[in-house]
């Protein structure tokens, strides 16, 4: 929690914000430090500090090694596909490329040597119409968000997919790793679990103002409370979006890490070794009030793997819409995969910019429609397996 910070130390954060060379996004990172009282209430600020610190510096290392001709790091960067990602992370041994290989066509090396894995393998997962794509991470280790093993780019990748698998070993401590990569993630910025509220602070050009915009509901503060905030910290322009019920603290927060939220699936594997069903009673007691749906599995006896695709449907809150022309009898057997909640205007965009602009109406067919047939509008929500027919 941000707490009584200096004026001299707000001001100097917006120093950082405002910066675009990273040498000097560094030198004023630390200057924010020495301005910062050193006590509980800022401890966690401070060590989010010092690790966007030391990723910056890697950042600046790899360039130059680049520039070198060494060639740096490869990049884990992974293109989405499928009707969503799924991010496989756990430690070394876990059966994480056991797991891919099951339930993929994915050519994977499976071993019993530690850190095989260097580089994410991807594969399709199949799940009624639609395909799921699966990437296995190279093991995740205590010290990954501070850079150990290639921790900031597989942390990277599990922030930027649309959910995760958390998979532990019930031949071992699943309790400990399960802690371990929760660890990990939660310091990297990344929650697997809803918070009443999320923010999301967007700078822009300058003259626009302080606007709070969203669905969310504003706690222990007013728009006004906000804009003085900001003032505080020599950010005029901003766009603050808000979800769920936000308080004064999540927005100064905001200002210095970025949370995200990925909706997560716990699967323990080797459930056929020894003592595996103890240790799965350990876990789920472990983790009861973390509310994750929690997978036993056994990759080499080929038990419980089924259930995965309906798992990562369920936690993705996804559903199928499948369109059809207004001359075609049957619609589309390809459905779009959208929001659950989205509308038929939603659809529309995702379809084509021709359709969204010139949008007239649309007729509906399944579970969302009174009739079939029925003529709606655009703000119509849809249900899984709807069919959409837009004039």
């Amino acid at each position: 929690m941000v707490t009584n910070l200096p004026a001299e130390a707000k001001a100097k954060w917006a120093e950082v914000v405002a910066c675009r060379s990273k040498p000097q996004k560094i030198k004023l990172m630390r200057e924010f430090i020495s301005l910062v009282p050193k006590h509980k209430g800022t401890n966690k600020l401070l060590a989010h500090v010092r690790r966007r610190i030391a990723a910056l510096e890697r950042d600046l290392e790899k360039a130059k090694a680049r520039k070198k001709g060494s060639g740096g790091r490869r990049s884990f960067s992974v293109p989405k596909e499928g009707a969503g990602q799924i991010i496989i992370l756990g430690p070394t041994n876990v059966g994480r490329s056991s797991l891919l290989m099951s339930l993929t066509n994915a050519k994977v090396e499976v071993s019993p040597v530690p850190y095989v894995t260097r580089k994410p393998v991807i594969g399709m997962l199949p799940y009624m119409d639609i395909q799921f794509q699966l990437v296995e991470a190279p093991a995740l280790v205590q010290g990954a968000a501070d850079g150990r093993m290639n921790g900031p780019q597989i942390l990277g990748l599990a922030r930027n997919a649309d959910g995760l698998v958390l998979m532990v070993d019930l031949a071992a401590d699943p309790v400990e790793q399960f802690q371990m990569m929760l660890s990990e993630l939660e310091q990297a910025g990344i929650m697997v679990e809803k918070s009443e509220g999320e923010v999301e602070i967007v700078r822009r050009s300058a003259g626009v103002g302080v606007q709070v915009v969203g669905s969310g509901i504003l706690v222990d503060c007013t728009v006004d409370d906000i804009r003085r905030m900001f003032r505080n910290y020599r950010l005029n322009s901003v766009l603050v979006k808000i979800r769920g019920k936000v308080t004064m603290d999540d927005i100064e927060n905001a200002l210095f890490s970025s949370t995200v939220y990925k909706p997560a699936v716990v699967v323990a594997n080797k459930l056929d070794a020894p003592g595996a069903e103890q240790n799965l009673m350990y876990l789920m007691e472990a983790i009861k009030d973390k509310s994750l749906p929690v997978l036993a599995v056994s990759c080499t006896k080929n038990r419980g793997l089924k259930e995965l695709g309906e798992l990562v449907f369920g936690m993705l809150g996804v559903i199928r819409i499948y369109t059809k022309e207004p001359t075609a009898k049957e619609p589309s057997p390809n459905p779009v995969v959208v929001e659950d909640g989205s509308t038929v205007i939603d659809v529309a965009k995702k379809l084509h910019s021709k359709l969204y602009r010139k949008f007239r109406y649309a007729r509906i067919w399944g579970p969302s429609a009174k009739y079939p047939g029925q003529k709606v509008g655009s703000a119509h929500r849809l249900k899984d397996r709807d069919v959409l027919e837009i004039h």
